[in-house]
């Protein structure tokens, strides 16, 4: 039986750049891999079939598993076990991880023993994440996720991430978004960053989705304004809908006991070692 875990990430930055002529958006981001993650197990089999812990609608995992099997004409089937951890529709990026993961794991399966760079092109096809996903390194992501620069991993300890019974649209989000794209405001942001200076960075970045989300999901907005009284070190993820804390500026301790003042209920995670 092979194993692979799918990790969950978080953008640290996104802005949005503007729409393409395929109907994606050219974005710039810093994504960061947590340690959240989802298990997925393969066995040989005379057909693909998936297995999962929670109801899956959109199957992913086995149009992927489809996908490489005819491009690579492999003879063989697999059964696919998921345990799935990561909310679904959470802007955590589940179903990218879900999707890397899947490719990673039949290419060792099936011993294709295709190199990692070899699975680029049939990750990017089947998401805009995905090619992230399939390495799981801290980057600078720019165009619609098909150029990936690698940089350093910020100097953060805990991560809350809090959820939501909301399952955002990414579709739904972009449709909706009025692009404001600031050329230098990311550019600053950026620079920050490559530059270490954590404090800073965290004072200025930003989602450039936020008000956009908030506005289409107004059920959101009261989370949000509860989680800015208990820290002003809040972020969103993606499109939505989670919110993430990090413990910069204050102690942990400290932290945890004003969320469970507020009731907020969290995933505590780490950056991916």
């Amino acid at each position: 039986m092979i194993k692979e875990k799918a990790y969950a990430k978080i953008n640290l930055a996104l802005d949005v750049v503007g729409k393409r002529a395929d109907g994606y958006h050219d974005l710039k981001m810093i994504m960061m891999p947590v340690d959240l993650h989802d298990i997925l197990e393969f066995e040989l089999s005379d057909h693909l079939t998936l297995v999962s812990n929670v109801e899956i609608d959109d199957n992913a995992i086995i149009h992927a598993a489809q996908k490489l099997k005819a491009l690579y004409k492999v003879q063989q089937g697999a059964t696919i076990k998921l345990t799935k951890n990561i909310p679904i529709g959470a802007g955590l990026g589940g179903g990218s991880a879900d999707i890397a993961a899947t490719l990673r794991g039949l290419n060792r399966l099936w011993e294709l023993k295709l190199k990692v760079n070899e699975l680029e092109e049939i990750a990017l096809s089947l998401g805009s994440d995905t090619l992230f996903c399939l390495y799981n390194k801290t980057a600078y992501v720019y165009g619609r996720g098909e150029n990936l620069l690698y940089v350093h991993k910020p100097d953060i300890d805990e991560i809350y991430l809090v959820t939501s019974d909301i399952s955002s649209s990414t579709k739904t989000i972009f449709e909706n978004h009025v692009i404001k794209y600031k050329d230098k405001q990311f550019d600053r942001v950026f620079k920050l960053y490559l530059n270490e200076k954590y404090n800073v960075f965290f004072n200025r970045t930003y989602n450039a989705l936020l008000k956009t989300t908030l506005n289409q999901y107004p059920q959101l907005k009261d989370t949000y304004k509860t989680l800015k009284k208990i820290t002003k070190d809040v972020f969103m993820t993606g499109s939505g809908s989670t919110f993430f804390i990090l413990s910069i500026n204050e102690k942990r301790d400290v932290l945890e006991e004003k969320l469970k003042e507020y009731g907020i209920q969290y995933i505590k995670t780490k950056p991916k070692t």
